[in-house]
């Protein structure tokens, strides 16, 4: 048989000591991981933000554009070739 192992306040006082060692830095990692995410998200939103002006800014282009063009085609005077008949000969 296995001899009895006693376990002394000391030994117990030890392992707690490595035990709350081990959970400051798990505590320290996460808060570090947390401060990481929040700088992600925040780049993301303002990718996100800077998307949807230019989104914005091409649908006005693509609504405004074809108004103008529509406008101003009466105006516009395209130069054109003489036309020229062609006799059979």
């Amino acid at each position: 048989m296995a001899e009895p192992h006693e376990v002394s306040h000391g030994d117990i006082y030890h392992k707690l000591g490595a035990l709350e060692g081990k959970l400051d830095a798990v505590i320290a990692s996460v808060g570090e991981k947390r401060t990481d995410l929040n700088e992600a998200f925040l780049r993301i939103r303002e990718l996100e933000r800077s998307f949807a002006k230019w989104a914005g800014i091409a649908l006005a282009a693509s609504i405004v554009i074809p108004l103008l063009v529509t406008a101003a085609a009466p105006r516009l005077h395209f130069l054109s070739a003489p036309a020229t008949t062609s006799r059979p000969g």
